[in-house]
């Protein structure tokens, strides 16, 4: 705060103003910039969680074919927030007992190929600021942050079908399918104000789920002799889900939760010469940052592509040479208002919300190895 008015500081630039100079021990009749507590308990509160658990797990290898690894695991979760004392407003205690079971089962098909089912339970606790009653500004978001004392853990359940083909050492093909519940999910949703008086709040839907299909490869291209000494990798995903609650007027994709993925590389390696180049590539499909509310509209992550690119070279077996170009497209990452409501940012129709340009960055690095 500041005791008294300074004009030549407070018109100073923001590389300069907190410079040392510029800052007194807070005294009522100074002229200079102080630092103060905000007044109150509400932004004051202690915390504590005490987990304990155990698990059994069994592991059977039933015939020659099928192996079945089985258990269960029970975390019992206890935690306070707020203060201690039952009277206090701040007062948040909880504790719950979880039973999470876990199934991974492993059926043989030849010395090449896996079939893999997986099932299991698990949870995600809210975290201490996500339950606590204050509220805070965040500066990045630029928005007020307002935790929910009722906030409730979510509870997921897992599945998971895979097929698996090994073709030679350090190569590997997949393909599966997958399912997941979400039993009260955690969710942050925006609320639109006016005079800066926008807030961010924690809720708990009545569910949610997220189905579909990944693959993954890694393979060495040594069919042709042109191409011995390249490795491709790759995996992909496509997820669709859905976050529903009446209460809420929710049906939506979960927040935070895109519908496709893409990752690849493509590497080449001499031996001969100790030199060796990977470029890389991924993308995300669009997904929802700012969850809207109360006839606020949805504010949306646009895809972004990035390429990268790595060179290396090792000499007298001792140094090593790498050379890295990162995000070579340097894209913008929009973050946009869907308006036409066609899922595909459009500058003339969207409204754009936020803009960031990381730009290309380049990096050398000499190592020496002992």
């Amino acid at each position: 705060y500041l005791p008294r008015d300074n004009a030549a500081i407070r018109l100073q630039d923001p590389s300069s103003i907190f410079a040392p100079s510029n800052f007194g021990r807070g005294e009522v009749n100074s002229n200079l910039l102080a630092f103060d507590a905000i007044k109150g308990n509400i932004y004051r509160y202690l915390a504590n969680t005490i987990l304990n658990a155990g698990y059994v797990q069994l592991d059977n290898q039933l015939g020659n074919k099928l192996r079945v690894i089985w258990g269960l695991r029970v975390e019992d979760y206890d935690q306070l927030i707020g203060s201690v004392y039952k009277s206090d407003p701040r007062h948040n205690y909880t504790r719950v007992t979880d039973f999470l079971p876990g199934l991974n089962a492993t059926y043989k098909l030849n010395n090449l190929t896996n079939l893999r089912l997986s099932a299991s339970q698990t949870v995600v606790r809210p975290e201490f600021r996500e339950l606590a009653t204050f509220q805070y500004y965040d500066f990045d978001l630029n928005a007020a942050v307002q935790g929910l004392p009722t906030l409730e853990r979510t509870k997921i359940t897992n599945l998971d079908l895979r097929y698996e083909l090994y073709p030679a050492s350090g190569e590997v093909i997949t393909v599966g399918a997958f399912f997941k519940h979400f039993d009260k999910p955690i969710e942050m949703i925006y609320n639109f104000g006016s005079g800066g008086a926008s807030t961010f709040n924690f809720a708990n839907p009545e569910s949610a789920r997220a189905y579909g299909v990944e693959f993954e490869i890694r393979k060495k291209l040594d069919f042709s002799e042109a191409l011995k000494n390249f490795t491709i990798q790759a995996n992909g995903t496509y997820i669709n889900s859905r976050v529903k609650d009446q209460n809420l007027a929710l049906d939506r994709p979960l927040q935070g939760q895109s519908p496709y993925l893409i990752n690849s590389s493509l590497s080449y390696y001499n031996a001969e010469n100790a030199f060796g180049a990977t470029i890389l590539y991924n993308v995300i499909g669009r997904r929802i940052r700012e969850a809207g509310f109360l006839g606020y509209e949805n504010v949306w992550e646009a895809p972004r592509n990035m390429l990268d690119l790595q060179v290396s070279k090792t000499f007298i077996n001792k140094f090593e040479l790498k050379a890295t170009i990162s995000d070579i497209l340097n894209q913008s990452r929009d973050y946009y208002q869907d308006m036409d409501k066609n899922k595909v940012y459009n500058a003339e129709k969207d409204r754009l919300i936020e803009r960031t340009n990381f730009g290309t960055t380049y990096s050398f690095a000499l190592s020496y190895k002992f």
